[in-house]
């Protein structure tokens, strides 16, 4: 009886359950979703654990609206990505540097701890990556028979390649022992790839 009159009662209000999304994907961020306690989350985020159960029925609830969330944002890169109105490779690297940047919040400690622990939101973000790898293989793909790319280049080799590269921002600890900022690494990607990549008779445009 008791879950039924929660279920009735708990609020709709989309744009407060938002704000509290964002809050606690910034919280599995700093601390990771392992052992994961809906007291010291509302401890720490100073609110009741009421206010939090008149949003979400449960902490895969919780969690799967924090990563949904994150992915949305992610997502955005799409949007440049598909931008005709800039040149080709700028579209790349505007697009991949948003990524970067939003991806790099996001450590393989805390998808680990997803993955094992969290199966169903962890297909999610398998969906997702596979998704960012075939919207990559066609940016090649495109880039090479227009002319901009080189034509003995390989499209599932390069956006496997981003993947490594990805992978990479996601383990911070490497990055920080090595005082390297995500800006930096990104750079250093686009400047070795795109060297070798784009063919010597296509003029990119201003």
């Amino acid at each position: 009886m008791g879950r039924k009159s929660t279920e009735r009662d708990r609020y709709k209000d989309r744009e407060i359950r938002e704000k509290h999304t964002v809050r606690f994907m910034v919280y599995f961020q700093n601390n990771g979703v392992e052992n994961f306690s809906m007291s010291k989350m509302a401890k720490d985020l100073g609110i009741s654990k009421t206010t939090i159960y008149n949003h979400f029925s449960s902490k895969e609830e919780i969690i799967q609206a924090a990563i949904t969330y994150k992915l949305s944002v992610i997502a955005e890169y799409q949007t440049v990505l598909e931008n005709i109105t800039l040149p080709y490779t700028e579209r790349y690297r505007k697009a991949m540097l948003f990524f970067c940047v939003q991806i790099f919040d996001v450590s393989n400690k805390l998808l680990l701890q997803i993955k094992v622990s969290y199966p169903k939101v962890w297909r999610k973000v398998v969906i997702f990556q596979k998704n960012v790898m075939l919207d990559l293989r066609s940016y090649y793909e495109i880039g090479i028979e227009i002319g901009v790319f080189k034509s003995n280049m390989n499209p599932v080799l390069l956006s496997l390649d981003d993947q490594k590269f990805f992978d990479l921002l996601s383990n911070q600890t490497v990055l920080k022992e090595n005082r390297i900022e995500v800006l930096e690494a990104f750079n250093h990607h686009y400047s070795v790839k795109f060297n070798g990549l784009l063919d010597p008779s296509f003029e990119m445009l201003s």
